[in-house]
């Protein structure tokens, strides 16, 4: 089963997961996923909820509850559903060939897409 919440949150955070997305391979999803995987390891995470436990008004020292999975198993957020974690077969992507044109400087390289790269000489 997959929850798929709406979450709104300041443009700070909005920056800093597209910042982390442009240096990554993740997609933003498995940053935020990252993100609440680590968060329940996470002793700052701990003390940042301590004022919002229901039982401070009591001065009861409780704590979060066990996270059902552990640090091993990244399962939980690089795949969506964890139950289909390493069964995507790696696709096969064909190595651009590169063609010598001319005698001149200019190198062309095209892949099977028909994309061409013209570099200058």
């Amino acid at each position: 089963m997959v929850y798929r919440p709406t979450v709104r949150y300041h443009d700070v955070f909005r920056k800093y997961v597209d910042d982390v997305f442009k240096v990554t391979s993740l997609d933003r999803n498995q940053i935020i996923r990252a993100a609440l995987f680590t968060a329940a390891y996470s002793p700052q995470f701990h003390q940042l909820m301590k004022p919002y436990f229901y039982e401070q008004e009591e001065r009861v020292d409780v704590p979060l509850p066990e996270p059902k999975w552990s640090m091993r198993e990244a399962k939980y957020w690089l795949e969506q559903n964890a139950e289909i974690y390493g069964q995507m077969k790696p696709v096969d992507v064909p190595a651009p060939v590169l063609e010598s044109q001319g005698q001149g400087r200019r190198i062309e390289v095209k892949n099977r897409g028909g994309i061409s790269l013209f570099l200058p000489g």
